[in-house]
């Protein structure tokens, strides 16, 4: 997912960076160097002027020497970060001022250059504190915009059961699921973020796509089920408005491709399909192979276990359905991932609902049909479910009489 705190100038634009020394030739040295490798370097002799024309968002990051006539590199430090306070600067100095150098590092200067350096260990530096200073910001927004995407994800979820009766919850449930296989597979926090935002909201294109194909309790025509499969196009479309959300939106465009290359919209294979989306693929077949639909019945779980392993390697991420082992046991439940990892759950969840709660609450079996679900089914007393095959995906291995995907 990509972040910016920063003002934007452009995605062509170099890194920039700001050069405070008293030495010409030091300037000379540091631009050149930093040129040549793609950075925009800004030099000024005058610290005292540097700062004074200095605003919050010209530079990503500020190279000073530590001793200078005008003003001292700590105090320009100092000074700078009152402007901008996750500014990285790195400080230079001479071999007899290592002392105050570690005195800034201890300050909050993002790296340290001894003269003479190498442009190999200014560019080391440079980097260095541009993605250190990329992580802070990465950190500092999932604290406070993954709420706010949980809580506009979770509308959009309702949204999709308001369409759909048997989907929201499902979409709800999805989301956990995904978020404690990405945990398994030791993903960091925003990561997890990303994959259970993608879990809720995998199926939101399918607000785009007509009632008679959306509900319709028997097989679906060639032409319908082409209109069907464009939910994952839509849905990624209704969510590519945002920088924000582009990573979440390659989950909900990639969630229906398939390990071997024969899944749509853009039949990618193996690692080339987005990591969210084949962690989203495994459980969206699970949970919806369990659930009841419009079309079939549910499988037992024991049953939806089999088609898991018989198509990984095939339709799935092998990788993926042996973590999934850890997050969903035989009975259909979820594992208990821990202490430490569940007491983290909850928190990105925002729950503080008990562990035994919060697994009743989210096992998988029993799962109720939906009303709106039994009444459609009523309606079309003409039609017979009970032959129909479920398979983990239309073109696969086990095609369902009903011509119909699991999600």
């Amino acid at each position: 997912m990509t972040w910016d705190l920063q003002p934007s100038r452009g995605a062509d634009a170099r890194p920039r960076v700001l050069c405070v020394d008293d030495e010409p030739v030091i300037l000379q040295i540091l631009r050149r160097l930093l040129e040549v490798q793609g950075f925009d370097a800004v030099t000024s002799s005058d610290p005292v002027a540097a700062l004074a024309s200095f605003s919050e968002g010209m530079f990503e990051v500020v190279i000073t020497d530590i001793h200078m006539p005008q003003m001292d590199g700590l105090v320009l430090m100092r000074s700078l970060r009152e402007k901008q306070p996750d500014l990285p600067v790195v400080v230079v100095t001479g071999q007899g001022t290592v002392d105050t150098a570690i005195q800034a590092l201890r300050e909050g200067a993002s790296g340290m250059l001894v003269k003479p350096f190498t442009g190999e260990e200014l560019l080391a530096e440079v980097r260095r504190a541009l993605s250190t200073a990329q992580i802070q910001n990465e950190a500092l927004q999932y604290r406070y915009i993954s709420p706010v995407l949980d809580s506009i994800a979770l509308t959009l979820s309702t949204a999709i059961e308001a369409r759909n009766l048997e989907t929201g919850e499902h979409c709800r449930q999805l989301g956990v699921l995904s978020e404690r296989i990405a945990m398994v597979l030791g993903l960091d926090d925003r990561q997890q973020m990303t994959v259970r935002i993608g879990g809720y909201l995998h199926d939101i294109g399918k607000i785009g796509i007509a009632d008679a194909v959306l509900l319709k309790p028997g097989k679906l025509t060639e032409s319908e089920m082409a209109e069907m499969r464009r939910h994952s196009e839509i849905g990624a479309a209704i969510l590519q408005v945002s920088d924000a959300m582009s990573d979440i939106a390659q989950i909900v465009r990639h969630h229906h491709e398939r390990w071997d290359g024969c899944g749509y919209p853009d039949a990618l294979v193996g690692t080339g399909i987005p990591l969210g989306a084949r962690i989203i693929a495994v459980a969206d077949a699970f949970s919806a192979m369990v659930t009841d639909r419009i079309y079939r019945p549910q499988l037992q779980v024991e049953d939806a276990w089999a088609e898991l392993r018989a198509n990984a390697g095939s339709q799935f991420d092998a990788e993926i359905v042996e973590a999934f082992g850890h997050v969903v046991d035989r009975d259909g439940c979820l594992c208990d991932l821990g202490v430490a990892a569940e007491n983290s759950l909850r928190a990105a969840a925002g729950t503080s609902m008990p562990n035994e709660e919060l697994h009743a609450r989210l096992a998988m079996l029993p799962v109720l049909e939906p009303r709106g679900v039994a009444l459609m089914r009523e309606a079309e007393s003409g039609t017979t479910h009970s032959g129909d095959r479920v398979s983990v995906s239309d073109g696969g291995p086990a095609e369902p009489s009903g011509g119909r995907e699991v999600a």
